[in-house]
């Protein structure tokens, strides 16, 4: 579609939507300066501490700045219109650690904070209450108190840490078994998958394998396993072999 710049000769169906837009972006930028004071003040009000429990993005300042708007109808070429309109310069969001065991990595991250103001009735007057969201520290749909998104943010560190720590001990204890295996099948190919468990599989060049699984006392025990030459046997010399098996003994 065409492109065209305005400066004069509007009409007055494109001044009508100018005028809604300047307004629009006006109050936009308004709620995002009214926000950022509300966050602040009851971050402040918990004992959260900037660059430790949450960070200032931008500067907390009125600037202007161009911004192209589009005042065409959809029956029209594309219009637009650019004028220079105040921004607030300033976000807060929080910080929290996470520990990615995929990649066996801690991240310090940066997210967005929602906000709630509630109100509730009591001893004959209103009081307003602020609540906080981020799905990551207090889960989806639920906003919690200052205080206790600054308890949420302070047990993240200490989760990841001691998540991180687990993982490198596992990883110790999975190298040594490895190690000992690779010692002794030299020729056989190892893999490992802490998914739901820790377990070792050795693939040896027979097709057959078996799957170590470490259970909670620190011993390793048969998973699963697959005997390549058993599955070409015929029906008769698998019942020939199992004929010349020791007899159970009864207890």
């Amino acid at each position: 579609m065409t492109k065209v710049q305005l400066e004069l000769f509007r009409t007055k169906e494109q001044e009508e939507r100018l005028a809604y837009k300047l307004e629009s972006h006006k109050k936009g930028q308004l709620k995002r300066e009214k926000d950022f004071n509300t966050i602040q003040g009851e971050f402040d009000r918990a004992g959260m501490i900037e660059d430790l429990h949450y960070k200032i993005e931008g500067k907390p300042v009125w600037s202007s700045e161009p911004r192209e708007f589009d005042i065409s109808s959809y029956k029209e070429p594309t219009v637009t219109e650019t004028i220079d309109v105040e921004f607030f310069g300033a976000t807060i969001k929080v910080k929290y650690d996470k520990y990615y065991s995929h990649d066996k990595t801690l991240n310090h991250v940066v997210g967005s904070v929602s906000y709630e103001k509630k109100s509730n009735w009591k001893n004959g007057s209103y009081t307003d209450k602020i609540l906080f969201g981020n799905s990551s520290l207090v889960g989806s749909y639920r906003n919690v108190k200052a205080s206790t998104l600054k308890e949420k943010i302070e047990d993240s560190v200490k989760i990841a840490k001691n998540q991180k720590e687990s993982d490198s001990a596992q990883m110790k204890t999975i190298n040594k078994k490895m190690k000992e295996l690779q010692t002794k099948y030299p020729d056989a190919d190892l893999s490992y998958d802490t998914w739901r468990g820790t377990s070792i599989t050795v693939n040896f060049n027979s097709g057959s394998y078996i799957k170590l699984e470490q259970y909670y006392n620190g011993n390793w025990n048969e998973k699963s396993s697959y005997d390549a030459n058993f599955r070409k046997l015929s029906v008769e010399e698998k019942m020939d072999m199992f004929n010349k098996q020791e007899a159970k003994k009864s207890k």
